[in-house]
């Protein structure tokens, strides 16, 4: 017997769920520093918008100068209002994606015609962001004396590790709306660097330990 044919891909089957739901909105201010953020996510998803403002707010200001000096370039660049759009995955799988002008969504032209303003736009695929590892928790090397992996310590690592990736993966797309002709390689190159720097200071400082492969 003949396997029946799939003609709805997973991917479109998810995309037309989060259109019938709708979309709400959350206005995220991260100081001075970073743009406005509108969070645009599925009805029902509120902690895809509290992850991205944990992530702005609390993970991005916690990080060494230097790192954060390291995007100021970037965030001279960008517009001071950005529309991030939320969604569980990509159908291309793909972590994010900054918006090209004249693909912005309505809610993004309704803001520039509103207020005047350039809006950058970006998308952000949460649940992707969560799984991706490029320094993976099994990476742990302890130095010094022996680390105790219990649960709660595991739960701690985990949390900041999700919201340090979110946080890199935001500065990656901003890099693009800032830098629309520079090439990928360049700007996932510094953005994973920010990422694996800020992990090896955060477990250091907490635990005592390297954070590494």
């Amino acid at each position: 017997m003949k396997r029946p044919l799939r003609i709805h891909s997973r991917g479109l089957l998810a995309e037309v769920i989060d259109r019938i739901r709708g979309r709400d909105q959350t206005l995220i201010r991260a100081g001075d520093e970073l743009p406005l953020v509108v969070a645009s996510y599925p009805r029902g998803r509120l902690g895809f918008a509290t992850s991205l403002q944990s992530a702005l707010c609390s993970t991005y200001p916690s990080l060494a100068g230097e790192l954060r000096d390291g995007y100021r370039d970037v965030l001279e660049k960008v517009p001071t209002l950005v529309v991030a759009e939320l969604r569980p995955r990509n159908t291309c799988t793909c972590l994010g994606h900054r918006h090209l002008p004249g693909t912005e969504s309505r809610l993004a032209r309704r803001l520039m015609s509103d207020t005047g303003r350039r809006v950058g736009e970006m998308d952000l695929a949460v649940e992707a962001i969560r799984s991706w590892e490029p320094l993976p928790l099994s990476g742990l090397a302890v130095s010094g004396d022996e680390y105790e992996r219990d649960e709660a310590s595991l739960a701690e690592l985990e949390y900041r590790r999700f919201h340090t990736a979110l946080l890199a993966v935001f500065l990656h797309e901003l890099e693009h709306l800032a830098y629309p002709k520079r090439e990928e390689g360049i700007i996932r190159r510094r953005s994973n660097e920010l990422y694996a720097a800020a992990m090896r200071d955060y477990v250091a400082s907490q635990f005592g330990v390297a954070y590494g492969i």
